[in-house]
């Protein structure tokens, strides 16, 4: 479900949405929605030529969801742009609330999650609508529960937590959400993995290391499949790689990613 490269722009085309637009290469601009995580350039800076792009080939404005205090600079750079252009983009911007689910299609939705980063920023849970038996209940038996549903509500809608966006942030973005580690796929970002670069120079910029997803392992018993991103370029392929399959307890890499 996950189109674009690393440096490049990340594109769920099942859910008609990106995370981020770093350089905005074409196939961004057919989708609708962008989620983007905070206004660094690797990340934001495509953002101008999605909305005028969309605009040329005659598609309905682009949705852009940001964090709340990236939201006016960000109107502002659009307008200029606009002007530059001498053409009038059509776009919807809105800065996220963090309690608020935001419809997708169907039963899917999403909700931003503050993240902690150099600069204002958040990730992004998409959720699926599920119907469960209350635990109330959890106790009976098929039959009991097809008799007694007749005439008791026995179940309830809950948000699942389907897939999760990280963007750039320090590993509390994970621990301290429960949703974040609950996730059935969690994009989280590893920017160094070796001693050259310390955990402390990532917390320093607002990133995390692999020595800390490696300590807090357990964290991620319930993600059925990690994905991490964000690798420094210092790194070669094969280095992340080779890294990854001997630095990490054996449960957890065996259902991790590493998107290089």
């Amino acid at each position: 479900v996950f189109g674009g490269t690393e440096d490049d722009d990340r594109r769920l085309p099942t859910f008609h949405l990106a995370f981020d637009a770093g350089r905005c290469q074409n196939q961004l601009v057919e989708i609708p929605t962008v989620l983007l995580t905070h206004g660094h350039l690797d990340h934001a800076s495509g953002i101008p030529y999605y909305v005028s792009q969309r605009c040329l080939r005659h598609l309905p404005g682009g949705t852009i969801y940001c964090p709340p205090e990236l939201e006016d600079p960000l109107r502002r750079i659009l307008r200029i742009w606009s002007e530059i252009e001498d053409y009038q983009m059509e776009f919807s911007l809105q800065g996220v609330d963090f309690s608020t689910f935001y419809p997708l299609f169907g039963n899917f939705s999403f909700r931003a999650v503050r993240s902690v980063h150099r600069v204002a920023s958040n990730g992004y849970t998409i959720y699926e609508r599920v119907r469960k038996l209350r635990k109330e209940y959890s106790h009976l038996t098929g039959p009991q529960i097809a008799e007694m549903k007749k005439t008791m509500n026995l179940f309830e809608d809950v948000q699942s937590p389907v897939v999760t966006f990280s963007g750039d942030t320090q590993i509390e973005f994970a621990l301290e959400n429960e949703d974040v580690r609950r996730s059935k796929i969690l994009f989280l970002e590893c920017t160094y993995i070796d001693e050259a670069r310390p955990v402390e120079r990532a917390r320093k910029w607002g990133h995390t290391h692999l020595f800390e997803i490696i300590e807090n392992a357990e964290a991620f018993k319930e993600v059925e499949h990690l994905v991490l991103i964000h690798f420094s370029p210092r790194y070669s392929k094969d280095r992340i790689l080779d890294t990854l399959r001997k630095q990490m307890p054996e449960d957890l890499y065996r259902k991790t990613t590493a998107f290089v």
